[in-house]
């Protein structure tokens, strides 16, 4: 998947990978993107992110009943809207007959009965099933694999996998273009220019703060402090996994001392813990970056807080419990009289 490393799946890798239709989370979409508007959520058609400034901002869920049009960036009716997550969610409310891609398994494809199910066929040796063109097409790269997908019609956003060039996305998927002789394109303004707006890594679009899956750090495994050395080693395995030091999710996988380090992402709705290698609950590690990232929450516990104090994910801004119920518990969003257990609250 865009040039990532397979020794990377391994242990929490491959779940990671399986874990996102898209390969991107919502986060990375709005960071791609000098707009503002709503995007889809790669873990469930029926959900949506609102980006502002490169940031996510806000998020939330349709209706019952009701799937998200990344496309439209409205909540419309299942029966017309194809749930990008799930063949057999759309197939259950197809009213007629269609084929639609399996996000699971590119080489495959569905077709509805417009009765409520779903079959399956295959695309052969070295085919894949191409949702526009609804035919199967010459592999090896899913039409589908796209940070367009769950992004606006008729808008253009930063290659994520080609630093200062730019996808132009229209009906779920992107055409790669590149600005003129010597110029690049940047990500805050949506515009070419003449300033380089790159780091020199021509592997992936992580200008700005920003990281893409597969990005690579020379530097991350070999810090004594933070690298190979200093993580901990996993039962039978010689690779090792270290944080990013910039986000609560990310991190990198160090085949060695030595080596280049690979970037990834714990699955929406976790943190990566240095202390353990893998990725748990936010509220079992204390992390002292932005807690609200990766997670599909409104609030989070604010860190040396004792669980006290919360932050509103959507503004940044702080709050408290009552005095009645002091302590916030993020894990099942209440505010309670009984002090959480959790790590967060030490």
């Amino acid at each position: 998947m865009r040039g990532f490393d397979t020794r990377i799946c391994a242990l929490v890798a491959c779940l990671l990978l399986a874990s996102q239709a898209s390969g991107y989370t919502m986060e990375q979409m709005c960071a791609q993107w000098s707009g503002t508007g709503y995007v889809g959520n790669p873990t469930n058609c029926r959900a949506w992110g609102y980006c502002q400034g490169q940031k996510l901002v806000g998020w939330g869920t349709c209706p019952d009943d009701y799937i998200f049009n990344s496309q439209k960036g409205i909540c419309d009716y299942p029966y017309r809207t194809v749930c990008a997550t799930s063949a057999v969610q759309t197939c259950t409310a197809a009213t007629s007959p269609m084929y639609v891609a399996d996000p699971s398994n590119c080489t495959q494809y569905g077709y509805c009965d417009g009765k409520g199910s779903i079959s399956y066929g295959d695309c052969g040796v070295g085919g894949v099933y191409s949702a526009s063109s609804r035919s199967c097409v010459w592999g090896p790269a899913c039409p589908q694999s796209t940070i367009c997908q769950f992004m606006l019609s008729d808008i253009y956003v930063g290659d994520p996998d080609n630093c200062g060039s730019w996808l132009s996305c229209n009906n779920g998927y992107g055409t790669p273009g590149t600005c003129g002789s010597g110029l690049t394109y940047n990500l805050v303004t949506g515009n070419c220019q003449k300033t380089n707006t790159c780091n020199g890594n021509t592997d992936s679009g992580s200008s700005n703060g920003q990281f893409t899956v597969g990005d690579t750090s020379s530097t991350i495994c070999k810090d004594k402090t933070n690298g190979y050395e200093a993580a901990p080693a996993l039962t039978g395995k010689s690779y090792r996994f270290v944080s990013d030091l910039t986000t609560c999710y990310g991190f990198y996988y160090c085949e060695s001392a030595t080596a280049v380090g690979v970037w990834n992402q714990c699955p929406t709705g976790t943190h990566f813990d240095p202390t353990i290698g893998k990725c748990v609950s936010p509220a079992a590690y204390a992390c002292p970056y932005n807690r609200c990232g990766n997670v599909n929450s409104v609030f989070m516990t604010r860190l040396g807080t004792s669980c006290e104090g919360y932050t509103v994910c959507a503004s940044g801004g702080i709050g408290s419990c009552p005095t009645k119920n002091p302590y916030y518990d993020e894990v099942y969003d209440i505010c309670t009289a009984t002090a959480p257990g959790f790590a967060i609250c030490s």
